[in-house]
């Protein structure tokens, strides 16, 4: 179900989380991406000591100057996933878009104090 309630994941255990690499990441750019198959955005993201990564993100529904200079959580320890010609390097966390098709999961990102460092572990 894309966007809706879902149900409960089963329990995974402390260690099953721990293993889920969260970091603080500093928005530096987000364009449209072109030729995805679903409207996205190309974030480039400041990770601090562990450099800028990108993530190919189904934000196109939040205006560039709104992520650009915010201050998100992403996954970084998923892999390399392909998305059109893009390489998309880590997860932008977020939540369902309330503007959002049904046959689309656009969202709005989870943000954090513009506080918060680059590159620091979510815990």
């Amino acid at each position: 179900m894309i966007g809706g309630a879902s149900p409960l994941a089963d329990d995974t255990g402390f260690d099953g989380f721990a293993v889920v690499d969260l970091r603080v990441a500093g928005v530096l750019a987000a364009p449209l991406a072109v030729g995805t198959r679903m409207p996205s955005r190309v974030l480039t993201l400041d990770l601090g000591e562990h450099g800028e990564r990108t993530s190919v993100a189904q934000l196109a529904l939040v205006a560039e100057e709104d992520l650009v200079g915010s201050v998100v959580v992403a996954c970084v320890n998923l892999g390399v996933r392909r998305i059109g010609t893009y390489r998309s390097e880590v997860l932008v966390l977020g939540v369902p878009h309330p503007d959002s098709s049904p046959d689309q999961a656009q969202a709005l990102p989870l943000h954090v104090d513009q506080r918060a460092t680059p590159g620091h572990r979510v815990f």
